[in-house]
């Protein structure tokens, strides 16, 4: 065979790996199913038009070369492009339409028990609480029935602190308690010791279905076709972002898609609220999140008076490693501090941070008069910079790490359907959103929680119920299609 003969075999080859590769973009496309029909259809148009165009200009030795150099290049880049959108579609189908919840349960006695294993326990009395988190209770009572391979007793108690009590006591000699009511038990005067008098027999993970959304008819404040809403929650928690933990952000978004506006309401988290499971007792908000996402979203439903249809939530894993992977964030500050986590200094203006340096950031509220004020405003500050890094040309060069980063510290109860419906309109008319942030507001005081009901002394805000009205106001006007600009 002649040398040029094989050159135009070679040629021909290049064509029909093209050919293949843009095949395969195009599935990938078809599955990430984000662009509207008729950029769609144009896409698939030119790709097609330059593929035949590829094989048939292979019979003219110039035109051919230079088609198969076009072609190379078009393949690499439709290469990297498959990369992207299959790394797209894995972590849309792995973080949108979120319905697990995780309780991670634990069995603890005392630390100078005899007893090593639920063998050993078999025949103690159980302390477990009577309502809080029950179902979750009653999977862990089950899985200790079928290893022990016997029915265990138990004795119900109101709240965590007082079946605590009956374990230092005696009254009980094992109890079974989730473990996102750790933090608060070792934060609360008398039980900072917890852990160091206690040890585990069994840590269990429990899963549940999440029952999310339902029209709530009685919601004064009523939603249309154009809006939709979202809560925004920072759990304070590390490891899997669907486990149960307290929630340090609470943000409620109400998005007009017709209007390109969103309002972003923060909710302080010690605001001095009922809990939708506490019949009309109160609590901090951010303890809400301990018995799951449901009852924070439900309380902060009952504080505005407003259906919230879907949930985001992220963890601070998920929000170290994000940043991380571009590379840090810059952000500003009114305020020279140093943050309690992390020991990070912070000077005045701007401040170029890692991960870690970030989170620290986010969540110091101990140095300033405002306290958590300053923080709720010292977080959004972050979410921007985080916006504005991921809208640089540094999330191409990491994209893979920065999505893997995502789908481990993200999850969102919004359908994937719903998420791709609004990719398409963002891309199909391009217009600006309007975003509107807004804080309520509150007094400083003390008193005893629904969680916490021995301890009449702990820090709360009482909601400023004038800043309540006013952001209930503002949701009206952007449900109604009015464009705000305060």
């Amino acid at each position: 065979m002649k040398e040029k003969d094989i050159f135009k075999l070679v040629r021909y080859g290049f064509a029909i790996v093209q050919s293949i590769i843009t095949l395969l973009f195009l599935y990938f496309l078809v599955k990430l199913n984000v662009l509207p029909q008729k950029y769609f259809f144009l896409a698939v148009g030119v790709l097609i038009v330059l593929c035949v165009l590829n094989v048939f200009l292979q019979f003219k030795k110039i035109l051919g070369i230079i088609m198969m150099v076009i072609g190379i290049i078009i393949s690499i880049g439709l290469g990297i492009a498959c990369v992207y959108i299959a790394k797209t579609t894995e972590v849309m189908n792995k973080t949108a339409g979120a319905d697990e919840q995780i309780d991670k349960m634990i069995v603890y006695v005392l630390a100078d028990d005899e007893a090593n294993s639920l063998g050993d326990a078999s025949d103690y009395t159980y302390g477990i609480l009577d309502t809080r988190g029950r179902e979750a209770t009653d999977k862990t009572v089950e899985e200790i029935n079928k290893t022990i391979n016997k029915e265990i007793a138990t004795k119900e108690y109101e709240d965590f602190f007082t079946m605590i009590d009956a374990l230092y006591s005696g009254e009980v000699k094992s109890i079974i308690l989730n473990e996102a009511y750790i933090d608060v038990i070792i934060e609360t005067e008398g039980y900072e010791d917890f852990k160091d008098k206690v040890k585990e027999l069994l840590m269990t993970e429990v899963k549940s279905k999440l029952e999310w959304y339902e029209q709530d008819d009685d919601s004064s404040i009523k939603l249309n076709s154009d809006v939709f809403t979202l809560y925004i929650s920072g759990i304070d928690t590390y490891g899997s972002v669907a486990k149960t933990s307290r929630s340090d952000v609470n943000i409620i978004a109400v998005v007009n898609t017709k209007t390109k506006q969103i309002l972003l309401v923060s909710t302080p988290r010690d605001y001095y609220v009922p809990l939708s499971i506490s019949n009309g007792v109160k609590d901090k908000l951010t303890h809400a999140g301990i018995y799951g996402i449901n009852c924070s979203k439900d309380t902060l439903s009952m504080i505005y008076d407003l259906d919230i249809q879907y949930y985001f939530r992220l963890n601070f894993d998920g929000f170290i490693k994000i940043i991380d992977k571009l590379g840090g964030v810059t952000v500003h500050s009114d305020y020279a501090f140093t943050t309690k986590h992390y020991n990070v200094n912070i000077k005045v203006g701007e401040n170029r941070l890692n991960g870690e340096q970030a989170l620290g950031f986010a969540r110091e509220r101990y140095a300033f008069a405002d306290g958590d004020r300053q923080r709720g405003r010292d977080q959004m500050e972050v979410i921007k910079a985080v916006i504005n890094e991921m809208a640089s040309s540094k999330m191409l060069y990491n994209y893979t790490d920065i999505m893997d980063a995502i789908s481990d510290g993200f999850q969102t109860s919004m359908p994937k359907d719903m998420i791709q419906s609004l990719v398409k309109m963002q891309i199909n008319d391009m217009k600006k959103w309007n975003v509107l942030s807004y804080s309520v507001d509150g007094t400083g005081s003390s008193s005893s929680t629904y969680s916490i009901p021995q301890i009449d002394n702990l820090w709360v805000m009482i909601p400023d119920e004038s800043t309540i009205e006013h952001s209930k106001e503002l949701i009206q006007q952007v449900i109604d299609g009015k464009v705000i600009s305060e």
